[in-house]
């Protein structure tokens, strides 16, 4: 069924994101000198992780068909919903645990950036799973 390609792509996309910031976060707060380098392997890593997510969007979008009843969507709606629940949760526990006042603004930022590209693929993956509603 098309709306599991759009919930693989989710998945892909988020919890390998979610791993490179658990370490580089780590390495940011022991080095908060080191942002500009951290965040640029952090963006790498992202684009990296990204292709095969885009191509299951695409793969998705070409084949993309209403579904003959809502009920079908409950079960990939959930699953994307949750991954989003989880990395909002992930990422706001890792921001807090073991952070030294001087690198709590960089930790901050760094976070949000985080946020918005690790819900990235998901909120596009739920949006397209109302495009297959009847």
């Amino acid at each position: 069924m098309v709306a599991y390609y759009f919930v693989a792509a989710a998945v892909l996309a988020a919890f390998p994101i979610l791993t490179l910031y658990k370490v580089l976060v780590g390495k940011l707060k022991e080095e908060p000198a080191a942002q500009a380098s951290i965040q640029q392997k952090f963006f790498i890593g992202v684009a990296l992780s990204e292709t095969i997510p885009l191509l299951l969007i695409v793969f998705g979008y070409i084949n993309l068909t209403p579904v003959n009843s809502v009920e079908e969507l409950y079960i990939p709606g959930l699953i994307v919903l949750f991954i989003m629940a989880y990395a909002v949760f992930f990422i706001f526990l890792q921001r807090n645990v073991d952070v030294t006042p001087e690198a709590k603004p960089i930790v901050q930022s760094f976070t949000l950036i985080s946020l918005a590209l690790a819900l990235g693929v998901p909120i596009i993956a739920f949006v397209s799973l109302f495009m297959m509603m009847p």
